[in-house]
């Protein structure tokens, strides 16, 4: 039985997967039962693209949980989530540098660990409504010109991302236009979202996890032969 080591790399929409992510660890193995997996998921709420920059060349500790650059982990699936939700009111300069950014990001994985599959992912969209007050435990008094502004900014870094997916030539799970597209034909996107209209809720859990899960899966479309 061949094992893949996957990391999954992200901000908060990343870390609420779980820790271990076991809904995608079981999605796998139902998909792939030829495999075993080890996942590691080195998502951290408020992370930007430069965080994961840092995390993947070098040690970083999240609470108690102590997570390895590529180097000594040498994954053999890095799963690297857009962090477009942490950007806000950079215009320009800001959009250039988180491009930047994922140039950098992506000739780090192919420096340091160039066996890995590079599976970029885009996640659920948030929601443009702000949540009623007590919901949302990050912004309590913030007004809605506040939440605009946030949600104004989320949907121009995700689109920036989709830009530079298609720069490079890449595959992407775009957990987002599936969304978008359920929503347009009548499946209101707060089925997948928490009440803060940001987190994915348990069924937007599912959603990411079956998303990767698939992507995964068809990565490793070829029967793996033991070293």
């Amino acid at each position: 039985m061949i094992n893949l080591k996957l990391a999954l790399y992200g901000d908060s929409m990343t870390e609420y997967l779980h820790t271990p992510p076991r809904i995608l660890a079981a999605l796998l193995q139902e998909r792939r039962p030829d495999l075993t997996f080890d996942l590691l998921n080195y998502g951290v709420g408020a992370t930007r693209a430069e965080l994961v920059l840092y995390r993947l060349r070098y040690e970083f500790w999240h609470g108690r949980q102590r997570m390895l650059p590529l180097p000594v982990l040498q994954p053999d699936v890095v799963v690297l989530e857009s962090c477009a939700f942490n950007n806000s009111n950079d215009q320009q300069a800001g959009i250039d540098n988180f491009a930047r950014i994922w140039d950098e990001i992506y000739d780090t994985c192919r420096q340091l660990s160039p066996q890995a599959r590079f599976i970029p992912v885009l996640t659920i969209p948030s929601s443009p409504q702000p949540p009623a007050e007590k919901a949302n435990r990050l912004f309590f008094h913030a007004g809605p010109e506040i939440f605009a502004n946030r949600h104004h900014w989320r949907e121009i870094y995700q689109q920036r991302f989709i830009e530079w997916i298609t720069d490079h030539g890449l595959p992407l799970v775009n957990v987002r236009r599936a969304v978008l597209d359920m929503e347009s034909r009548g499946t209101p996107r707060m089925n997948w979202i928490a009440a803060d209209g940001v987190h994915p809720n348990p069924a937007g859990v599912e959603l990411i996890s079956t998303a990767i899960a698939d992507a995964v899966s068809a990565a490793f479309t070829t029967p793996l032969e033991t070293a």
